[in-house]
């Protein structure tokens, strides 16, 4: 696998487009890290981890995800760096944004606050 990140996003965007209870994906740390940062912000419900794999169940509000999409920012083509005064908010405040900096992997409003930059690596909402 190339790009641990791309394929986390393409399993979640195409498990929540199928209405699926939980996905499977690759035990990393970057993977298990940005799953621990989508429960806290309340985009999943729970996440398992083994030797393998990272199960991630997803949260419903009836028929419909409270994760509507996931999109990469940053490819391994085209790295995408900002600086704290420069994030971009994700539809004025709803979404979120993934960074990688130098205190780990941390959302866009935890850099803001700690006015640090980095890598974007995704965006939720």
């Amino acid at each position: 696998m190339n790009h641990v990140l791309s394929d986390m996003v393409v399993r979640i965007r195409n498990s929540v487009r199928a209405k699926q209870p939980s996905v499977q994906i690759m035990n990393t740390k970057m993977t298990r890290a940005i799953a621990s940062l989508l429960v806290s912000e309340g985009f999943l419900q729970d996440v398992s981890v083994d030797d393998k794999w990272v199960t991630l169940s997803f949260k419903y509000i009836g028929k419909s995800s409270c994760l509507t999409d996931i999109q990469i920012i940053s490819t391994p083509g085209v790295r995408v760096y900002t600086k704290s005064k420069d994030i971009p908010k994700v539809l004025g405040g709803l979404g979120v944004s993934l960074l990688s900096t130098s205190q780990g992997i941390v959302t866009d409003k935890k850099a803001r606050s700690l006015h640090i930059g980095g890598e974007l690596l995704c965006s939720v909402w």
